[in-house]
């Protein structure tokens, strides 16, 4: 952002955030239009900076803005995030993985890769702007995508998301009351400690990274693990989270000495993708209070056997 003697701040990149340069907006340029104070202030054409705007790289006090038209009214933050490999729109959804859907609610089986929602640097790919614009191309009027929940970008499988406002409040409290239940698979790299057990460390974060902590120390997690197959030097799991921290299964099996194949994060072994699959969402639908139980297959390009005997439950 601009200092005292006008001048900016550039950030470097990290794991999770491309460079990105920052600035506040000056008195002098009260009234601006937002396309042109970014090409003036980042010094690139104002047509750079209308596809910057509108890939959702550009933040406005902490908000992605992608009204290039906006008019500046002095002293808020602007952030600029370069995208990692520039302004690509490669994304869009695939119909075969539309798992269900009825008036309300639409379940997909997430591609390994893609983000949940916006990103930083990129407003377009990713499952939720994708599914917008998918409603949008059908004809709907109005289309209308609620998030409720997110996967990580490189975890595959089943989400769900709200396409009408009658659905939200429902949905909104079965996440929040924890009656949504959540099953996952994960190749995990080790030999498992037991056949079944429950990991209960908290989570928080340390040194910008999120870690487990000791009980008390941290945000409390649970996730239960049951053994599905085990071989020489890895195992098939089911994991069934019983809170939603951030990245809960992986630090969990990390800390049990089992990092999930693929994570190389949290200490496991480098592989073409993260061995991390949501494989079923049950819950009541928020508006006929039908109980739902939705799968997404086991990704083809798992290794075998990748349709073990799936329990109903953990520890049936």
């Amino acid at each position: 952002m601009t200092t005292s003697e006008g001048r900016r701040v550039s950030g470097h990149p990290s794991r999770e955030l491309p460079h990105f340069t920052a600035w506040r907006v000056t008195p002098a340029c009260r009234g601006a239009i937002l396309a042109d104070h970014v090409a003036q202030e980042a010094l690139i054409t104002t047509e750079k900076a209308l596809d910057l705007i509108d890939f959702g790289s550009v933040q406005v006090d902490g908000r992605q803005e992608t009204n290039p038209e906006r008019r500046l009214a002095g002293n808020e933050e602007i952030r600029l995030y370069w995208p990692w490999k520039g302004i690509q729109r490669f994304y869009e959804i695939d119909p075969e993985r539309i798992l269900y859907q009825d008036r309300v609610l639409l379940f997909y089986d997430k591609e390994a890769g893609i983000p949940s929602q916006q990103t930083p640097a990129d407003g377009y790919n990713n499952l939720f702007a994708a599914l917008f614009r998918h409603f949008k191309k059908s004809g709907a009027a109005s289309p209308y995508v609620a998030l409720h929940h997110r996967l990580d970008r490189d975890t595959s499988g089943v989400m769900v998301f709200a396409l009408d406002r009658s659905a939200n409040r429902r949905l909104g409290e079965a996440f929040e009351q924890r009656s949504v239940v959540k099953d996952y698979l994960a190749w995990a790299q080790g030999s498992p400690p037991a056949d079944e057990w429950v990991s209960r460390e908290d989570i928080g974060r340390k040194g910008g990274r999120y870690c487990t902590l000791p009980r008390g120390q941290g945000k409390p997690a649970e996730t239960a693990f049951q053994v599905l197959h085990a071989e020489e030097g890895r195992c098939l799991l089911w994991a069934s989270p019983r809170t939603g921290r951030t990245h809960q299964i992986r630090l969990h099996l990390a800390a049990a000495g089992l990092p999930i194949l693929g994570d190389s994060l949290y200490g496991g072994p480098p592989d073409h993708r993260l061995y991390l699959h949501a494989y079923r969402l049950r819950l009541k639908h928020p508006v006929t209070r039908q109980e739902l139980s939705v799968t997404a297959p086991v990704p083809t390009d798992w290794p075998p056997p990748r349709v073990p005997a799936i329990p109903a439950e953990p520890g049936t």
